[in-house]
């Protein structure tokens, strides 16, 4: 058994980039969702704005270059900001910094919609009001991430779906941040901790799904599957978010270091 994949989102909603290696701390994967556009006033992803499917934003040491079908590339140095603003997440008004109008501008003309940039101004205690999210509430956190820090799928996983599907759906429509190989067909579910060499993930709970996973995310349409499919086999109650499952939310404790090819041992109890 060991990690396949490594993907981060350096802006919430945007395409996935794709590591060797990377450090995780409680507040998640370094580089991984840092960012995240507001239109309205709110935080956007992809249900949203589904053009934020076709958004690449890379990491190129303490560079983010942007890229859009169409427009020439961007390239920023976050920096502190020039505006402090509140963004309400969970009921919780948080402070933001707006990276500026020069961002601001390009990435408006790429989604068709008029949009700002932000970071989170510093770390929050997270609070979201939900029982099986007791793992991590109150944690600090700057990263604007669903629910927990971290997403783990599996590779048998998904081919057990495809199997089950017309048209097969590549991973990326999960948006996981590691994928791992050798676990029987969805048997992430039962797993209660995660032993890598240089981390310890622990879970916190099944990852409920929604419409984004129908967004094919290279071309950005939206179709009905795999959501369609998974809705008759991979239903929980009591449900959260719909009840849909695919994948497991974890959080580590301390910071570690994970890479692909990194062997991994799975406690259930």
């Amino acid at each position: 058994m060991h990690i396949s994949d490594i993907t981060i989102y350096p802006i919430k909603g945007c395409q996935g980039q794709i590591l060797q290696q990377v450090t995780v701390t409680p507040m998640g994967l370094q580089g991984d969702r840092e960012f995240t556009v507001l239109a309205g006033g709110r935080s956007a992803n992809q249900k949203l704005l589904p053009d934020l499917s076709q958004l690449q934003a890379t990491w190129q040491d303490q560079v983010l270059l942007l890229a859009y079908p169409g427009l020439a590339d961007f390239a920023f140095v976050p920096g502190s900001g020039e505006e402090e603003t509140t963004l309400p997440i969970f009921g919780q008004p948080v402070a933001v910094l707006d990276m500026g109008n020069a961002v601001a501008t390009w990435l408006s003309q790429a989604l068709q919609s008029r949009v700002r940039l932000v970071r989170a101004k510093a770390a929050i205690a997270w609070h979201l009001p939900l029982p099986e999210f007791a793992r991590v509430i109150g944690q600090p956190q700057t990263k604007f991430v669903d629910t927990s820090p971290v997403l783990l799928t599996s590779q048998a996983s998904l081919d057990d779906l495809n199997q089950r599907l017309a048209s097969p759906v590549p991973m990326n429509r999960f948006r996981p941040n590691l994928v791992v190989t050798g676990l029987p067909a969805y048997a992430e579910d039962q797993v209660q901790r995660f032993d890598f060499p240089g981390l310890i993930l622990e879970t916190v709970a099944p990852c409920e799904r929604c419409t984004v996973t129908t967004i094919d995310q290279a071309l950005g349409t939206m179709a009905k599957e795999p959501l369609r499919t998974l809705s008759g086999y991979r239903r929980r109650t009591p449900d959260y978010a719909g009840g849909i499952v695919f994948g497991s939310y974890l959080s580590a404790s301390v910071a570690g270091q994970v890479a692909v090819g990194d062997s991994f041992s799975a406690a259930t109890g």
